[in-house]
């Protein structure tokens, strides 16, 4: 069992959020605290940077924060557990850092099925899993 549970969580991947924070909570402790952390990647090509204005990407990051409070809602996450963040950059690099940050003890995250671009470039799991000082739990998309 975890005390401290890092989720990175995909807002386009609502379907999936209920097996999500069931193995997130399958793995906390009773007395542990959960980590929802979402990555805003718009700024992570540097092409596109120069065009988002900094009010722009406030007020993204607030509608992100509200999303995700929304969800913790809709699925009924005890408040007093769970934490929020939202961060700018590449998923694997942000999730990794945070993880760090907040001393995680384990990380909960869903991944899509490998297909052929797995095999060139590495998807985010995959990234985190290879990189992660802690413990990675891989949650499987459903179709």
């Amino acid at each position: 069992m975890f005390k401290n549970i890092l989720v990175p969580i995909h807002l386009a991947y609502k379907k999936n959020h209920t097996k999500l924070f069931k193995g997130a909570f399958e793995v906390l402790d009773d007395d542990g605290k959960i980590t929802l952390l979402y990555v805003n990647s718009n700024r992570t090509h540097g092409s596109v940077y120069p065009i988002l204005e900094d009010q722009n990407q406030v007020d993204y990051d607030k509608s992100a924060l509200d999303a995700i409070k929304e969800i913790a809602i809709k699925h009924s996450l005890p408040m007093d557990k769970v934490s929020f963040k939202i961060k700018d950059g590449s998923a694997h690099n942000e999730i990794l850092e945070e993880s760090k940050k907040i001393d995680a003890d384990a990380i909960v995250m869903m991944a899509t099925r490998p297909g052929l671009g797995s095999y060139f470039i590495s998807s985010t799991a995959e990234r985190v899993i290879r990189h992660a000082a802690c413990s990675v739990f891989v949650m499987r998309l459903d179709k």
